[in-house]
């Protein structure tokens, strides 16, 4: 087993309104998987415990955690989904708030 999850392999791609996350991160499960938002920092943590055959016969965690900048996310509107190995995650971009535009009577 290789212990090359400490950088697990991630694409971003710009979807016009919304970013598209995808990680690769075979051999997990969903709920090893966690994700957390705090300012404007998304960090994606997985770990598990691995039962090891190594001569000291003791459980290890493999632990792999990343984080990312999202300044400009909605942070409320993010999804994620984990299919197969590989996470998901759907980060909405924040919509700019136009002026409202208001007509001025003439007096």
């Amino acid at each position: 087993y290789r212990n090359a999850l400490a950088e697990f392999k991630t694409d971003i791609t710009d979807e016009g309104d919304h970013f598209l996350l995808e990680a690769d991160m075979p051999g997990f499960e969903k709920n090893d998987i966690h994700l957390d938002v705090s300012g404007d920092t998304l960090t994606i943590k997985a770990e598990r415990l691995t039962k090891n055959k190594t001569e000291d016969k003791k459980d290890r965690y493999v632990c792999s955690e990343r984080s990312f900048d999202i300044t400009g996310i909605d942070a409320a509107g993010i999804k994620a989904k984990y299919n197969n190995g590989v996470l998901s995650l759907t980060l909405p971009k924040k919509v700019e708030k136009q002026p409202e535009s208001q007509r001025v009577e003439i007096e």
